[in-house]
């Protein structure tokens, strides 16, 4: 495996950004807004249980890899950075949509960090794959005509 040059191994902020909109318009908005979402209004459907069921855990994996494969160089920290914000922006979110006071006890506490676990954990899995692929398929080149 090839040296990566020291200017790509520092942590880049621009892609924590990237990663946190990315999430905020592919992931957060699709899970609130689809019936049964916290911002949708209407009665949740089979159908969208589902989806929200599978796309809480997939569509973390999903849009790490994007994250990944897309930047230059190796990002794998900054979509699981961008990830533990998105827990905190949506931790906020619900607060003001109920209009209640967080409740900080010993459960909530542990409940957060297992949430932030889970989310650095799926979000590092899909990025380290988004870099992988980006590393084979730019190491086979431009396909030949």
């Amino acid at each position: 495996m090839p040296d990566v040059p020291s200017t790509q191994k520092k942590f880049q902020w621009k892609w924590v950004w990237i990663s946190l909109l990315m999430y905020v318009v592919f992931y957060f908005f699709p899970l609130t807004l689809v019936p049964g979402g916290m911002l949708s209004g209407a009665t949740v459907t089979k159908a969208s249980a589902v989806f929200i069921g599978v796309w809480s855990f997939a569509g973390m994996i999903v849009i790490s890899g994007v994250a990944g494969y897309i930047s230059k160089g190796v990002t794998i920290k900054e979509p699981a950075a961008a990830a533990v914000g998105l827990v905190i922006l949506s931790l906020v979110a619900v607060q003001i949509k109920f209009n209640s006071a967080i409740q900080i006890t010993t459960q909530s506490i542990l409940g957060l960090v297992i949430a932030l676990a889970v989310v650095a954990g799926l979000s590092l899995a899909g990025a380290w794959f988004g870099e992988i692929l980006q590393r084979v398929l730019q190491s086979k080149g431009p396909e030949p005509e």
